[in-house]
């Protein structure tokens, strides 16, 4: 039955004009339909009466906005769901994140949509509306009986582990989800400063073809590959999503500056400053990846760690003369060299408000911790890096370490992130809290440092309460970790839709 439903759209759009021509009024209703309950039944069935033939559009798995945990149901099980409704004339699996394609190709009479969607629009409804309003789309708004399947699945088919489920009952019960988004909402008027290394990420997938015959290594054949902005150009573009005056100062280099390359890159409103290392090249590190089964084999790192000289490390300085002027300057210092001496100092002494992350790799293990810097108002830190300051591996003493890292700097709050486990913060007035990671699927860690970065530091920044600053914080690393290093920046309307769907 659901196959002789199921249309590709250009198909169906075939198939409606004939009808139209034949004096049928055609209904389209669009969504997710992730779990399917009574009110979508109920608004279906309300749809079909509108007219003569019901076809309903459906997002497709790689557009459902709702966090990487979803959708709850791949979209051939929602499709077969939708298809076993007799009121469901037609069906098709959108391609575009939005219907506004679908409602082009398909032009309906009536474009239904929910009453709880009358005077709470989207982005993307705006949009389709304006398309309808074009076209002459009559859009009709359904009263009926509300539901909501991220709530359903929350409560009765949840993806979290009971600890996190939980955990995150905890945050519905203190916070709503307007009160954590207007929590990070007033970023909007921050001005920030970020200051740090740019890195180019390449990701070169191959296929292994086995051992070679001259010696005891794994032989792979090149695939493609994909270039990603790193480093602290990262940070910035996560940051601008959710401040309207992000200024980057950055370090290249000469030989192969990739300046225009990553100029391109850079969110609209991030205001670079480049400052050059004579005679090096621009950081590249490059991952290799196994196709098939899209895990790591190995990095090669193009780079030139040497300490910079006393007129490149004085241009940084002259740079560094407004950073009074910015409420918080976020130093992502990834050891290579252009955050020492002199640079820290300024920082250090004139920054308003200080956030540092120092991570530590393969290259500067051993020579690079947080210790270098003098002061910090917030500190974020990775586990490898805070053991390292502290030369523990012993994990009972994260919380101890933290408190002692922190004292140390003197910052208000210092955290550690924990990998799956989430992360934990220290508070100098309210002391220790901890929440656990938010993720289902890690896909990749390259990218989920920076992105937890840039948002709990803008947390901090704000003095936000350390439930709300931590639990933002692991739902931007569950959505770094989903992807293969800095394939997407974090988005403020995703973010939003993320934060919304786990606290129905």
């Amino acid at each position: 039955m659901s196959s002789d439903k199921i249309r590709f759209i250009d198909e169906l759009a075939g198939e409606l004009q004939s009808l139209r021509a034949s004096g049928k009024k055609v209904v389209q209703c669009h969504g997710v339909f992730d779990l399917l309950h009574i009110g979508h039944i109920r608004y279906l069935q309300r749809a079909r009466q509108l007219g003569d033939v019901l076809i309903v559009t459906v997002t497709p798995d790689q557009h459902v906005n709702k966090g990487p945990h979803r959708p709850a149901f791949t979209e051939q099980l929602r499709l077969d769901a939708l298809a076993a409704l007799e009121c469901v004339d037609y069906l098709a699996l959108n391609q575009w994140p939005t219907a506004v394609e679908a409602l082009r190709q398909l032009q309906p009479d009536i474009y239904a949509k929910g009453a709880e969607f009358r005077y709470r629009k989207t982005p993307e409804l705006k949009k389709e509306e304006a398309v309808a309003t074009e076209l002459s789309i009559q859009v009709e708004y359904i009263d009926e009986i509300t539901s909501s399947s991220s709530h359903l699945i929350n409560h009765y088919l949840p993806s979290f582990s009971e600890e996190v489920e939980q955990y995150l009952e905890t945050v519905r019960n203190r916070f709503t989800a307007d009160q954590i988004l207007d929590a990070i909402g007033a970023a909007r008027r921050l001005k920030v400063l970020v200051v740090g290394e740019a890195i180019v990420e390449e990701f070169y997938y191959c296929t292994a073809l086995g051992q070679s015959t001259r010696a005891p290594i794994v032989t792979t054949r090149y695939e493609f590959h994909e270039r990603f902005a790193g480093g602290a150009v990262a940070v910035a573009n996560h940051m601008a999503e959710f401040c309207d005056e992000v200024r980057l100062l950055t370090l290249l280099g000469t030989d192969d500056s990739e300046e225009e390359w990553i100029g391109q890159r850079l969110h609209k409103r991030v205001t670079p400053c480049f400052v050059y290392k004579q005679d090096a090249p621009t950081i590249v590190k490059r991952r290799y990846r196994e196709s098939y089964f899209d895990i790591p084999l190995f990095s090669v790192h193009r780079l030139d760690d040497r300490a910079l000289n006393d007129m490149e490390m004085g241009e940084i300085v002259s740079q560094l003369d407004s950073v009074a002027d910015f409420d918080m300057v976020a130093v992502a210092d990834y050891g290579h060299s252009m955050l020492q001496g002199r640079v820290i100092e300024q920082i250090s002494g004139a920054a308003r408000f200080l956030a540092v992350t120092t991570q530590s790799s393969a290259a500067n293990i051993g020579f690079h911790t947080v210790s270098k810097y003098p002061r910090a108002d917030y500190l974020s830190l990775t586990r490898r890096d805070l053991e390292s300051d502290c030369r523990s591996r012993q994990s009972d003493r994260h919380p101890d370490m933290l408190r002692d890292v922190g004292t140390r700097l003197g910052t208000q709050r210092s955290v550690v992130t924990l990998g799956k486990k989430g992360c934990l913060c220290y508070d100098r007035d309210a002391g220790i809290h901890g929440a656990p990671g938010l993720s289902t699927h890690a896909v990749d860690r390259t990218g989920a440092a920076d992105a937890f970065f840039a948002i709990s530091a803008l947390c901090a920044a704000l003095d936000v309460p350390r439930e709300i600053l931590t639990f933002l914080a692991n739902v931007a690393g569950a959505q770094a970790v989903s992807q293969v290093g800095f394939s997407r920046n974090l988005n403020f309307e995703s973010f939003r839709r993320h934060v919304a769907t786990l606290l129905k």
